[in-house]
């Protein structure tokens, strides 16, 4: 544990293209594992169906052509016991003379030719009685006695006329020839079909006739080598390659091997794995034997019931796959070399754009933001290095435009301090003129000229470019009340202010010049009777300020003049432009002059802050 944990911290301090490239490469070689198994147990699994469904073959076909042999050995078989030649053959033989007996082994003989003498499947034939054994002993011979007294006879007899299968026996054994069980010779081992023959014929004249009343019945036995069930077994064998591929045929009630690819095992007992194993007509299952596993597939004749086997060990089977496997462990090896390289190349773009921006980082502590870093594409690290030069680019303009504005302010603040003596001696020589206006009885001018003061002294003593709409209002009536006097009270102002906005910033003096404008262009014409209406608002996120008149109006081709800068109009351009400047482009100020309405202007801002601050007038 302590061991993982320190792998792990390790990892954590590596650099980032390390842990991109181990990820990478953990990651690819992950995948490439789980494909080359994948890979690996889907052949085993096709490989294993293919020598399934080729085995299943095999025994199907061989079972076939042993089905139709012994099927066609079988009704030659039934044809036997309605033989005329036969039956008069048998009837007549005179069992206490050799030469009845001689003459009627040569005319049997020649009967089972006839009928078995094509067949090379039969090895030998012969029709057993109590007193001869009927039939060609060129092949073998087989002892009257010992044949009633085995399996064979008993079988038979107790079948009464039906044909009876035997499986494999031992030719030594079941006829008591002790003498041949050491040595060797090739029929030493035997299968065979046994029927006790209840013989009847027609004659030409359709008189039907059976063996006479204490005539012994005769047995046929016709006798076939094991290597007849070996069928194709054996070439599949030579053609698969396998091994240690075995095969054989077994009785399925005794367990008996009646055919194998080793003699030995003919008529000996089954392995009782193999017995145990098959449980039905057909089928295919794996087998552990000694800790091996093997693919069993087998398959019941229909004729006589016996199964057929193939056994495989699971090693030969899959013994293809060795090449493969090769292949697969050099493609895998390969597949990992292609991750490593693949997870160097990938973690170097990746982690380059990022060594370079902190590189460029170090380059700008120092104060150079002239360092650019070079764009190798347009993908995500392409934009994320154009996002970094744009912002160099851009510290660099704030910084030289908030170094130009520092030099402005000192610029302003030198100006305003040699300009600050002027207006403190213009509101001084205000005061004395009020003074001095009032001794002479001279109320009227006394009042426009300390108003004019007050303005001056709003103006001069806020240098920030807002204030309170409060003070902005107070200026405005102080500018009102001269322009009233000089004018002889030609026009009146309404005010219609939402008293929240009292304390809220707006620009300094932007309600003057519309108000300049209505008394000076729009009651030109009239003597008297000039409305000016003040109104401010709050409409969803907007503060919205009217300033409206009844007098001429303006021609809209006039406005448009105005609003495209083709017509000089210092105050509304001013206006308009600090307006934008301080709260957005989508802010500013609109004309409207419906036809003989006279003119209002709709100024929209946006609420950013409330003051709580007013330049006091002293």
């Amino acid at each position: 544990m302590r061991q993982v944990k320190y792998m792990y911290q390790k990892f954590l301090d590596s650099s980032f293209r390390t842990k991109l490239m181990l990820s990478y490469f953990l990651l690819s070689g992950f995948i490439v594992l789980i494909l080359g198994f994948v890979y690996f147990e889907t052949s085993a699994r096709n490989i294993t169906t293919n020598v399934t469904d080729s085995v299943t073959s095999v025994l199907r076909s061989n079972n076939q052509l042993l089905d139709n042999k012994l099927t066609a050995i079988q009704k030659t078989v039934d044809m036997i016991p309605i033989d005329h030649d036969l039956l008069q053959t048998i009837t007549n033989v005179d069992t206490t003379d050799s030469s009845s007996l001689l003459r009627a082994d040569r005319s049997i003989t020649k009967i089972l030719y006839r009928y078995f003498g094509n067949m090379e499947e039969v090895y030998a034939s012969q029709i057993m009685t109590q007193n001869y054994a009927y039939g060609s002993t060129d092949r073998m011979y087989i002892p009257v006695q010992p044949f009633y007294s085995s399996l064979l006879a008993t079988t038979a007899v107790k079948a009464e006329g039906a044909t009876q299968w035997i499986p494999a026996y031992s030719y030594a054994d079941t006829f008591h020839q002790q003498d041949l069980k050491r040595g060797s010779y090739e029929f030493s081992s035997l299968f065979a079909v046994v029927k006790q023959l209840h013989l009847t014929a027609l004659d030409d004249a359709g008189t039907f006739h059976t063996l006479p009343e204490g005539k012994e019945k005769p047995i046929l036995i016709l006798n076939f080598r094991p290597d007849l069930l070996k069928g194709g077994f054996e070439d599949y064998a030579t053609r698969s390659g396998f091994a240690h591929l075995s095969y054989g045929m077994i009785h399925d009630k005794n367990g008996m091997v009646m055919s194998s690819d080793r003699q030995q095992q003919v008529g000996e007992a089954v392995a009782d794995w193999l017995k145990d194993a098959i449980t039905s007509e057909q089928g295919m299952k794996m087998v552990n034997v000694n800790g091996q596993s093997i693919l069993l597939v087998y398959e019941a004749m229909k004729t006589t019931g016996w199964v057929s086997y193939i056994a495989i060990p699971m090693e030969d089977v899959l013994g293809h796959l060795s090449t493969i496997r090769t292949y697969t462990v050099f493609f895998l090896g390969f597949m990992m070399l292609v991750a490593v390289i693949l997870a160097y190349l990938l973690s170097v773009y990746i982690s380059k754009p990022i060594t370079d921006m902190k590189q460029a980082m170090k380059v700008m502590e120092k104060g150079h933001f002239d360092i650019r870093i070079p764009v190798r594409g347009y993908d995500e690290l392409g934009d994320l290095v154009i996002g970094f030069n744009q912002m160099n680019e851009k510290i660099k303009d704030l910084i030289e435009e908030n170094y130009k504005s520092r030099l402005r302010a000192k610029e302003s603040e030198l100006m305003a301090l040699n300009l600050q003596l002027n207006p403190h001696f213009l509101y001084n020589t205000l005061t004395t003129m009020y003074w001095i206006a009032l001794e002479h009885q001279q109320q009227e001018l006394g009042q426009l000229i300390i108003s004019l003061a007050e303005m001056l002294q709003i103006t001069t003593r806020n240098k920030n470019d807002t204030w309170s709409l409060e003070t902005d209002l107070n200026w405005l009536e102080k500018y009102v009340y001269i322009m009233q006097n000089r004018f002889e009270d030609k026009f009146t102002v309404e005010y219609d202010i939402d008293p929240i906005l009292l304390q809220m910033e707006v620009p300094k003096l932007f309600l003057q010049p519309f108000v300049e404008n209505s008394i000076i262009h729009g009651f030109a014409e009239m003597e008297s009777g000039g409305l000016i209406r003040i109104t401010a608002w709050i409409e969803k996120q907007l503060v919205c300020f009217k300033v409206e008149d009844n007098g001429l109006g303006i021609q809209e081709d006039h406005i448009r003049r105005i609003q495209a800068g083709e017509i000089r109009s210092t105050g509304i351009k001013n206006v308009d432009r600090r307006v934008r400047l301080l709260y957005g482009m989508e802010y500013g100020v609109t004309l409207h002059s419906p036809a003989g309405k006279g003119t209002f202007v709709l100024i929209r801002i946006r609420e950013i802050h409330r003051s709580n601050q007013m330049t006091p007038i002293q």
